[in-house]
């Protein structure tokens, strides 16, 4: 039986010490949270837990370089975000998001969708919002998943990207920008949308 009150880098402690059954303790704490990001980034959830499987085998063979600083959420989460960029890149960045904005589209934080759609009304404003984001550069996509859907913190952020508070305020209101032009823009049945780019 997990001791809940064990922390992180306890059970790390143990592992490295010999427990290494103790590791499922850690897969069944992070489990649901990886696959929830790793299905974000990459919209198909079997190829989700497919990856997450993998990130898992990493973090135990990466285990002795961890650092217990009570941190142990960033650790797992660069190796599941450098295991997704790769697996995007293996599909040279073809990948669907038509996962992205979750199930109710009536939440979503940047009020895409007037109250009160049918849901054959939200099915199409979702294709159509999923389309636009397939745009979005891909940093601008993990800073994005990362803050409104994950729910996390700029210092969450900053240590899963390594990037700096500055430019991940910057990336996230870039996306939001860029996501809510080209939606106004094929609303008023312009053709032109605004590209990806490198940032």
């Amino acid at each position: 039986m997990e001791d809940p009150h064990l922390t992180d880098d306890e059970v790390v402690s143990s592992v490295l010490n010999g427990r290494k059954r103790d590791f499922e303790i850690l897969v069944r704490r992070y489990s649901g949270r990886i696959i929830h990001f790793v299905a974000r980034m990459t919209a198909d959830n079997d190829e989700a837990r497919s990856i997450t499987q993998d990130v898992f085998l990493k973090i135990f063979q990466n285990l002795p370089y961890y650092r217990r600083e009570n941190n142990f959420s960033a650790f797992i989460f660069k190796i599941a975000r450098n295991m997704t960029l790769n697996w995007l890149n293996r599909q040279k960045r073809t990948v669907f998001m038509s996962r992205l904005l979750g199930r109710d589209l009536g939440r979503d934080p940047f009020r895409l969708d007037p109250p009160r759609l049918s849901p054959q009304e939200q099915d199409e404003r979702q294709d159509q919002v999923t389309r636009l984001l397939r745009l979005l550069p891909e940093e601008q996509r993990l800073a994005l998943v990362l803050k409104v859907y994950l729910e996390f913190s700029y210092l969450q952020i900053r240590e899963v990207t390594g990037w700096s508070v500055p430019k991940i305020e910057t990336l996230i209101s870039r996306a939001k920008g860029r996501l809510k032009k080209n939606i106004l823009l094929q609303e008023s049945g312009g053709e032109q949308v605004v590209q990806a780019r490198k940032k």
